[in-house]
């Protein structure tokens, strides 16, 4: 595929193989393990006193893709994530690592006008079993082991995973640093980063007693709800999203169900928590926009009760004693994609591509410029179960001059995060 000029990046040449990550959520955990994988010396910067504190921090994330009706460069994206997310558990669970999942199949109810047309046009498109089945409502019901009143989009292979043990076998902690395949990560906890200073080559990280953490000559951002934080990704649009989920305890009823099930919001099967004795079920969560400072609020279990009461009264009427399980704002980005690669030096594109709503293909166009060794990986939404090992990826072939591959230009493309200066200038705003 064709990459436009202000898309495409340079060869990298760095003086040594090591970077710092900032942020210790699924997106920074990923790209830890990505780049040790490739023998990179990495530090990583958690503002917290644990890894995956934040909108990684729910008891249950879901494993599942989001489909479009037909064919679209969205859905290629996350189904190309929750198939690479399903190989990276399969390596972390050969080499031992203990993760609580389970892969327990994700049904996907028709609740509504627009998923059941959405149901009926991708059965019309004969799409494999074992990835999709388009299931009735007897069907659906069988699956799932209790009534369901709707036709279903079935993933055999989804499921449910809890994120923080997903991001501690990334990064595992009192792994001494050795040279090769198995680079080490140095984990610095309670640190909170206020500033990024360029000194030569390399980029000095500041904390807000004003002391030098470290640096480094690459250094990628990966701290969700505060990305645009820094004088240096301030641009990046972004827009918050609130959620919170609910815990309720499971009844005899309900212990029946076997799968994931998706309608506005999602519920799992009974698991076991740390915050309860008994099995429980999690389900919600709450959409509340524009929020950067979320706390528990009865009302907003309130709100995923009556979403799952609206769907499955059964199930939820049986269910036990109900409980908040957690609230953390996700970042999102306009267009739903987020952003992987190089941050773009602001003034270069506005100066260099001011006239690209004249519409000159004629005219020749100077390479794009990027503040160089800083990268940027975040704005993963209500998704980043499945889409932080997928973007992690192409980031790191990015930094090893190895992002030949269509699917890893794709990404880059459709996640650059130059894209909303671009389309500013197109549409001359």
């Amino acid at each position: 595929m064709k990459t436009p000029i202000w898309f495409q990046y340079p060869r990298f040449e760095w003086q040594n193989r090591q970077a710092v990550i900032i942020g210790g959520g699924l997106a920074g955990s990923q790209m830890c393990w990505h780049l040790r994988q490739a023998g990179w010396q990495v530090t990583l910067l958690e503002r917290h006193a644990g890894l995956a504190s934040e909108a990684s921090g729910n008891p249950a994330g879901v494993i599942s893709p989001k489909m479009t009706a037909k064919a679209s460069p969205g859905e290629d994206f996350y189904r190309n994530s929750f198939h690479y997310t399903q190989t990276i558990l399969k390596k972390l669970e050969r080499q031992g690592t203990k993760i609580r999942y389970n892969l327990c199949g994700v049904l996907q109810l028709t609740h509504n006008e627009r998923e059941l047309k959405r149901w009926h046009e991708l059965k019309a498109r004969h799409l494999g079993e074992d990835f999709i089945q388009l299931l009735d409502e007897k069907q659906s019901s069988q699956v799932a082991g209790i009534e369901l009143p709707f036709k279903s989009s079935y993933f055999p292979e989804g499921g449910w995973i809890n994120p923080a043990d997903y991001a501690n076998a990334l990064c595992p902690e009192g792994r001494e640093e050795t040279a090769g395949a198995q680079a080490g990560c140095k984990i610095i906890k309670q640190t909170q980063i206020i500033s990024l200073q360029k000194n030569g080559k390399q980029w000095q990280l500041v904390d807000s007693a004003h002391n030098l953490i470290a640096q480094a000559e690459v250094v990628i951002i990966a701290n969700g709800k505060d990305l645009h934080g820094f004088a240096q990704s301030a641009f990046l649009p972004g827009v918050p999203v609130a959620g919170q989920t609910t815990f309720a305890e499971a009844s005899d009823y309900s212990k029946h169900l076997k799968t994931v099930i998706g309608h506005e919001g999602y519920l799992t099967p009974a698991l076991h928590s740390d915050c309860s004795q008994q099995p429980v079920h999690i389900f919600g969560a709450t959409f509340e926009r524009d929020c950067s400072a979320p706390q528990i609020k009865a009302e907003s279990d309130r709100q995923n009760y009556d979403s799952l009461q609206n769907y499955l009264p059964e199930f939820a009427h049986s269910l036990g004693q109900r409980s908040s399980a957690h609230v953390a704002v996700r970042m999102t980005t306009p267009d739903r994609f987020p952003y992987v690669g190089a941050l773009p030096h602001k003034a270069f594109y506005e100066e260099n591509y001011h006239d690209l709503h004249q519409g000159k293909k004629w005219k020749k166009y100077p390479q794009a410029k990027y503040q160089q060794g800083l990268f940027v990986l975040g704005g993963l939404g209500s998704r980043g179960v499945i889409s932080s090992a997928y973007c992690a990826k192409a980031l790191c072939e990015l930094l090893e001059n190895k992002a030949a591959s269509e699917n890893t230009q794709k990404v880059l493309n459709n996640c650059h995060p130059a894209r909303f200066i671009i389309r500013k200038l197109i549409r001359k705003q």
